[in-house]
Formats: structure tokens, sequence, C-alpha cells
């Protein structure tokens, strides 16, 4: 996230300085540097909520495909929701 907010905040200061070196804007530069920052700062302030938290045993960050064990209360609600679906399904 930081390197993409760092390579779009180069893009705005780049476009900045075409406007003000080659068609003579003369408000390109104020405006896209504000625009560099904004984003620069959305980037930056956003990366630390995008990580990945780290494993409860304090070990390598989770990966999104790690298998989780199945929670003590599962099976009976399983159970439960399947007897409502027949039941559901009987009076239809």
């Amino acid at each position: 996230m930081r390197i993409a907010g760092t390579g779009v905040a180069s893009v705005h200061l780049a476009f900045g300085l075409l406007g003000w070196l080659a068609f003579d804007l003369p408000g390109s530069m104020l405006l896209c540097g504000l625009c560099a920052v904004v984003t620069l700062g959305v980037a930056l302030a956003a990366a630390p909520l995008l990580e990945r938290p780290p494993h409860r045993d304090g070990g390598s960050p989770a990966r999104l495909g790690d298998p989780r064990p199945e929670p003590p209360w599962w099976p009976d609600f399983e159970r439960g929701l399947r007897e409502y679906c027949a039941r559901e399904r009987s009076r239809a």
C-alpha cells in the first residue's frame, strides 16, 4: 500500500510538473502537489489497517487459506439447521 501510494503521488507530481513546464498552466503544480500529499497521506494511514494480523501464538502472519478448526457449537447448529430446512421443505 505504501509503495502504491508513493507511486500514485509521484505520478501526480509528474503531471503537475508537465502541466507547469510544457503547457504553462499556473496552478497545475499546486493542484497536483496537493493531490500528491493527500494521496500519500491516505496511503500511509491505510497501510497499517490493511496488514494481516499475526497468529495468536505470535508466529508468522495469518494466511487467507489457513484452515481453522470448527467451533464446538457448530455440529449442533448444523444439525438444527438441517432439521429446520427439512421441515420448511415438507410444508412447501
